[in-house]
């Protein structure tokens, strides 16, 4: 008797024990996806002055975001497996030929990291984790707690983004004057890069 209650515990554990192995982990999902492009120039050899656009994307739910540009993901998702690796090596070989060559003097914006940075924001926890390059392709990353960033509303200045009626926001931080328009149609309180602290999304 002692033995039958036994070994009707172990198997009742162990089909406990395979029901939650089985059970799977469930992952956030973004209840809003904004796309940004940042905006930039730099000095490209007998190129002079060239100008950029680098889109990023934001995925936001009310407890978590991340900010990220879409083809360093992409990049990053092909260096993490062998196959990954040797279809980026044969994209980045085409793209150097390419170039190289004179065929498209733009080859290498497709296979070259136009930025490492990732923001991620915990509001449930009010610290943000950046990932971004820290040196000649070194990269790392740091936890902060969110700043409190001083916004100034400016109520009579308003402007029509895709259909949304917006309100300009200004704030100094990080030694740089910004300027964000908001619209209180998003209840949602998070923003690009490290930015939040208005009560809805920007």
């Amino acid at each position: 008797m002692k033995v039958t209650r036994l070994i009707t515990t172990f198997v009742l554990l162990c089909v406990v024990l395979v029901i939650y192995a089985k059970k799977k982990q469930e992952y956030p999902h973004a209840e809003i996806k904004v796309e940004y492009d940042y905006h930039y120039k730099f000095l490209r050899g007998n190129d002079g002055v060239v100008e950029k656009n680098t889109p990023f994307v934001l995925l936001a739910n009310q407890n978590q975001s991340k900010f990220y540009c879409p083809s360093t993901e992409y990049r990053d998702s092909l260096l993490s497996t062998p196959s990954g690796r040797a279809k980026e090596r044969q994209m980045f070989n085409a793209a150097v030929k390419a170039y190289s060559d004179g065929i498209d003097r733009s080859a290498m914006d497709g296979v070259v990291y136009h930025s490492r940075l990732y923001v991620l924001k915990d509001f449930t926890k009010s610290v943000s984790t950046t990932y971004d390059e820290a040196g000649m392709g070194e990269c790392g990353y740091y936890d902060e707690p969110f700043t409190e960033i001083d916004w100034v509303i400016e109520e009579d200045s308003t402007i029509n983004i895709l259909l949304y009626q917006c309100i300009m926001a200004t704030a100094d931080y990080h030694g740089r004057k910004w300027t964000v328009w908001f619209t209180p149609e998003i209840p949602m309180q998070d923003g690009p890069w490290k930015f939040c602290g208005l009560p809805v999304l920007f």
